[in-house]
């Protein structure tokens, strides 16, 4: 995780806002709960990564959505008017979708129904925001979980975050994927992905065109199982990476 604004790389401890951060000796970031509110779980929100606000789940119902009237209010265009609400149940916490538009997600997983949130649970509302689930009884690091990337060539199959790929990626999208993940610090030309994707085909017989649409479905496709970040970038002028996968 990346250690919040204001948080001196040199200082052991810090308190920005409500909120306490302690550095171990590894130099991990971990984030305790609201002293205000030492009983509550908390709700920490995530912009690229970086940790924007934070709210002390201490109401019996917690709403999320683009509408005043919600308890956690984000202006954005797929964020519904009323997307979410945690119900307090105890030392429990339970989320559900109010039938929003684009749906709730927990750890990579739409919310179809009532869920029980766990500490470290990663909650996305929208592809650039997500949150942290920080239990009341934890301290353990806030970290957002990870997506693997996965790979089986031979059966052209695809796991992200350890969730299958389904149905699986078409021949075309596979094989753009497999070239990129080949070599991930890589910048791919459009004429490498043509000759990987489309090995029979002249390079000037594919358009710019074909390639950025085999680009954007993929991208949908990986969409479908992680919201958290875009995997494919791309490079103005030379052409597409991967991004970055632990």
């Amino acid at each position: 995780m990346n250690p919040p604004a204001g948080l001196d790389p040199k200082v052991s401890n810090a308190k920005i806002g409500d909120l306490t951060y302690k550095r171990s000796k590894k130099g991990d970031v971990q984030v305790q709960t609201k002293e205000k509110y030492p009983h509550s779980a908390l709700l920490v929100l995530y912009e690229e990564d970086e940790i924007r606000q934070s709210w002390p789940l201490a109401a019996k119902e917690t709403t999320i959505g683009r509408q005043p009237d919600n308890d956690i209010v984000i202006v954005d265009r797929w964020i519904s008017r009323h997307h979410a609400r945690i119900v307090r149940q105890g030392m429990r916490y339970v989320i559900k979708d109010l039938d929003s538009k684009n749906g709730t997600f927990v750890n990579g997983q739409r919310v179809k129904a009532p869920q029980e949130l766990e500490d470290g649970d990663r909650i996305q509302v929208a592809p650039q925001y997500q949150f942290a689930f920080v239990d009341a009884e934890a301290t353990a690091p806030v970290r957002l979980m990870e997506s693997r990337l996965r790979l089986n060539a031979a059966q052209r199959r695809v796991w992200l975050g350890g969730q299958e790929i389904l149905p699986p990626l078409s021949p075309a999208q596979f094989a753009l994927l497999e070239l990129l993940n080949s070599d991930p610090e890589r910048v791919f030309s459009r004429d490498e992905i043509i000759a990987a994707v489309w090995p029979n085909a002249v390079t000037s017989g594919v358009s710019d065109e074909a390639v950025d649409s085999l680009v954007r479905r993929l991208r949908k496709r990986l969409a479908e199982v992680d919201l958290s970040r875009n995997y494919i970038l791309a490079v103005r002028g030379h052409g597409f990476r991967l991004a970055q996968v632990e």
